[in-house]
């Protein structure tokens, strides 16, 4: 299955140049980010198709995942 993955700095640079990721039926959330090199803690907000997202939730063929980063600051 192919998932659109959207990804904001400064893991943009992890994101493939067409923006897709093929992964096998049955693959999760976790198991794209470890594809892609992004660990877990590193993620802030985790969204499927514009809704919440977990890291163990099942993907589809088509599905958009948005992972945006944890921000620091003081």
């Amino acid at each position: 299955m192919d998932v659109d993955v959207e990804l904001f700095e400064p893991l943009k640079c992890r994101r493939p140049a067409d923006g897709r990721v093929r992964l096998p039926d049955g693959a999760r959330v976790s198991d794209l980010l470890a594809a892609l090199g992004i660990g877990i803690d590193d993620v802030g907000v985790l969204m499927v198709n514009r809704e919440d997202g977990r890291f163990d939730q099942e993907l589809r063929d088509a599905d958009r995942v948005t992972v945006i980063p944890l921000i620091g600051g003081g």
